[in-house]
């Protein structure tokens, strides 16, 4: 049934050849490979992988952030992110189909992740989880923390006391956090670690975030990009 809505046309290659020559005026680069991230949380992870993008410089076209439409559930923004990728391969999408595709989820859902899992190694796309939730990504921009939270809220209000005093989700201005995210990859990595020694998934590893491997992928091919 048609939903009234136009089909998009492709962009002309007039038009792709001139946004791409008004990117490289701006010094904004251009990745080899495209990244789709879609995020459960509407507000402060896209916000950051936002931020994120312009502290490298790096392309709408290269990296699309996109929300969930505010359907949450790991298993919602799994399919999001499979609808997002069908469409970006399709003959008439005008874009170049995404290399890679990462869901940003929190760790909270627990079992309900197991089919959000399953559904997402079908169809090619990958989770970056974070336990609690996302909060605990941004904490280790700050400090080496392997401290469980209760819950989302008990980790919000730990950031808010120890290095965000104003924070809230959706309003917070990561362009300076940002600057840290190396750090907070290498903290990661660290204390995901013994998790993995010990075969736990990352929604059971209390605290854990694997968005490091998220932003280790789009490095990597940024930094093979600026060899070619």
């Amino acid at each position: 049934m048609s939903n009234g809505k136009k089909p998009r046309k492709p962009l002309s290659p007039k038009v792709v050849a001139l946004n791409q020559q008004l990117e490289r005026r701006r010094g904004v680069r251009q990745l080899a490979k495209r990244f789709l991230i879609v995020c459960e949380d509407g507000k402060s992870a896209p916000s950051y992988f936002e931020a994120l993008k312009k502290h490298f410089n790096l392309s709408a076209t290269s990296v699309k952030v996109a929300g969930s439409d505010g359907n949450s559930q790991p298993i919602q923004v799994v399919q999001r992110a499979v609808e997002l990728k069908t469409s970006a391969a399709s003959t008439d999408s005008g874009t170049e189909p995404f290399a890679q595709v990462w869901c940003v989820i929190d760790g909270d859902y627990g079992e309900k992740i197991k089919n959000a899992r399953a559904k997402a190694t079908a169809r090619g796309v990958k989770l970056a989880i974070s336990t609690k939730c996302f909060e605990y990504w941004v904490l280790l921009h700050f400090e080496e923390s392997d401290t469980a939270s209760i819950d989302c809220d008990a980790l919000v209000s730990s950031l808010k006391r120890k290095h965000l005093p104003k924070y809230e989700k959706g309003k917070c201005k990561f362009d300076d956090i940002v600057k840290d995210v190396r750090n907070a990859c290498k903290r990661a990595e660290k204390l995901r670690q013994p998790g993995i020694a010990r075969g736990e998934l990352p929604e059971i590893q209390n605290p854990c975030s694997e968005v490091y491997k998220l932003v280790n992928a789009i490095l990597t091919v940024r930094d093979l990009s600026k060899q070619e």
